[in-house]
């Protein structure tokens, strides 16, 4: 538990929330009036880690929420929605492919689902076939399930949500800086792109990893 909350929450959870609270000081600092007394040093240390706690739950919620800007990169799916089809952007090598139906034994039904190009799926929503991303994103969990106490799984999921939280949080800085600094507004959605584009990255890799890591 307390392992958990040190490295997990510290980085996912308290570091955003904390990083936010600061910048929105920072932003509104001539409007928030707050006076210190010397005596209450740790209560304020200790309500300003609760506080970024909170908000990084919060910002947490509303991140999963929007994970729809990460699907962007893989045709408005879930990486563990697409992952068994042919030349698909998560398993790129048709022989781990091969392995990973031979170890998900899938069901002839499963096989001509799946007996298609990544090419072929239609980013257009009423085209999606939801049925298919749903077998596609079980056959996932079953996979996730063998290796989710991997140390090396848990630092890849912990890296996907701090990366995707940390997309959200420079949007909000944006909107946040628009009117008061145009530069650090256009900056800060600079660095949006770039978590974006990272996330796209730590996304595919967690996929990849609990495939590869059940093939061993």
């Amino acid at each position: 538990m307390t392992d958990k909350f040190t490295i997990e929450d510290l980085m996912i959870r308290i570091m955003p929330g904390g990083f936010l609270l600061a910048i929105i000081f920072f932003v509104f600092h001539d409007k928030i009036q707050i006076n210190f007394i010397d005596s209450l040093d740790f209560f304020y240390t200790f309500m300003f880690f609760c506080s970024a706690f909170i908000v990084g739950e919060f910002l947490q919620t509303i991140a999963h929420e929007t994970e729809w800007f990460i699907d962007i990169f893989f045709k408005f799916r879930r990486p563990s929605e697409i992952f068994l089809y042919k030349n698909n952007p998560v398993l790129k090598s048709a022989h781990k492919r091969k392995e990973a139906i031979e170890k998900l034994n899938l069901s002839d039904e499963e096989l001509k689902i799946f007996d298609k190009e990544y090419s072929e799926l239609s980013v257009l929503w009423w085209k999606k076939e939801k049925k298919n991303d749903e077998i596609s994103q079980s056959l996932f969990w079953r996979l996730y399930s063998q290796v989710s106490g991997s140390e090396e799984i848990k630092i890849s999921n912990s890296n996907y949500l701090f990366t995707r939280v940390i997309m959200l949080e420079f949007l909000l800085i944006s909107i946040l800086l628009y009117n008061k600094n145009f530069t650090l507004s256009i900056l800060s959605m600079i660095i949006l792109l770039v978590f974006l584009w990272r996330s796209r990255g730590v996304a595919r890799g967690l996929v990849f990893k609990t495939v590869l890591l059940n093939l061993k």
